[in-house]
């Protein structure tokens, strides 16, 4: 049994994991949206619709918002589930493109249209909050979830997680940098600072926003 199999069949959260008190929808919301993103990264068989940085967000946000029942965690194939409220909000958990709602959405257009800029300091992100970046020479925008601390591993450390998408006939690979790391990152255009033109902010979703 891999590592990362191991650490989704552990049975509940591993010892010394960190593990927040949700109060209200919004921080359950972040605690689920959170836990399925982070999750990801520790999967051997990923959805076969997480292929990139933008359909980890939507997938961890739509099913953030599910009712989180055995059937569900049988169809993703989680074999424990943690024990946080449900966010319970109400509606179909869609996407705005433009002035229409959608299941797809890219990164530019969730940027603009489902979330709002917090700031260009990555110290003032909040778990679930996401990061977007322009890729030089008009290429596809890229996303990274904000984590905070692990929610399946005992660590100090903030996190965030991200899908490279594909290049070539690689299939790319979820990864799940410490923001140390990701701040120190080798290709500058990738650190989190302001003064990087590539990086465009901390931005949160329209619907932790609005649920205040």
């Amino acid at each position: 049994m891999t590592r990362r199999r191991w650490l989704l069949a552990a049975g509940g959260l591993p010892a010394g994991a960190w593990l927040p008190a949700a109060a209200g929808r919004g921080e359950a919301f972040r605690d689920w949206f959170c836990w399925l993103a982070e999750s990801l990264f520790f999967m051997s068989n990923l959805p076969a619709e997480v292929k990139d940085c933008s359909s980890l967000l939507r997938f961890a946000y739509r099913e953030a918002l599910r009712p989180h029942t055995p059937e569900w965690a049988g169809q993703w194939g989680y074999e424990w589930l943690p024990p946080f409220p449900e966010p319970r909000f109400q509606g179909t958990p869609l996407f705005r493109v433009g002035g229409e709602a959608r299941h797809f959405a890219d990164a530019r257009h969730l940027m603009r249209h489902n979330t709002r800029k917090i700031s260009t300091r990555l110290q003032e992100a909040r778990p679930a909050d996401l990061l977007f970046y322009r890729t030089p020479g008009g290429g596809p925008w890229h996303a990274m979830a904000y984590l905070g601390r692990s929610r399946f591993e005992p660590s100090a450390k903030q996190y965030v997680v991200y899908h490279t998408g594909p290049e070539g006939a690689w299939r790319g690979e979820v990864r799940r940098p410490a923001t140390e790391n990701l701040l120190a990152h080798p290709e500058p255009r990738w650190r989190p600072v302001e003064g990087n033109p590539h990086f465009l902010g901390v931005y949160r979703w329209n619907l932790l926003m609005e649920a205040g």
